[in-house]
C-alpha cells in the first residue's frame, strides 16, 4: 500500500510559489501544497508593493473554498455590500459561484482548501 500523506517542508513551500492568474492577470502568488482530483490545498501570498497590494480585485469563486489567514489582512466586500475584514488567525468559507471584491494589505498569506463540486 502506498502512502497518501503529504508533508511539505517550509523551504520547499517558499521556493514553490508561482503567479496566481485571475482573468489573465497575475494577482499574487500561489504555492500548491497538495492536490488530488477535485480537492486542492495551498498557500497564497501578496508581497508589499506587489499587485494587488491595497488594490481592489473582483473575484468569482469557481469552487467552494475554506480560507485561513496566516499573515496580514484583507477586506472582503460581499455581493450584498457588507465589508468583512479577515486578519491573521481568522477563517472563512466561500461557496462556489459567490462574487466578492478583495483588498489585500501586504504582506498577506492565506492557507486555502478548494473543493470542486461540493455545493452542487
Amino acid at each position: 500500500m502506498t502512502s497518501t500523506n503529504t508533508v511539505v517542508d517550509a523551504a520547499a513551500l517558499a521556493d514553490g510559489y508561482k503567479p496566481f492568474i485571475v482573468e489573465g492577470d497575475p494577482t499574487g502568488q500561489l504555492s500548491e501544497v497538495a492536490g488530488r482530483d477535485d480537492v486542492r490545498a495551498g498557500v497564497y501570498r501578496v508581497l508589499p508593493g506587489e499587485y494587488p497590494d491595497n488594490t481592489p480585485v473582483d473575484y468569482l469563486f469557481e469552487t467552494d473554498e475554506y480560507v485561513w489567514v496566516i499573515e496580514g489582512s484583507v477586506e472582503v466586500t460581499e455581493a450584498t455590500g457588507e465589508v468583512v475584514t479577515l486578519r491573521a488567525g481568522d477563517a472563512a468559507f466561500y461557496r462556489a459561484g459567490s462574487q466578492s471584491i478583495w483588498r489585500f494589505h501586504a504582506p498577506f498569506r492565506k492557507f486555502s482548501v478548494e473543493i470542486e463540486g461540493a455545493s452542487e
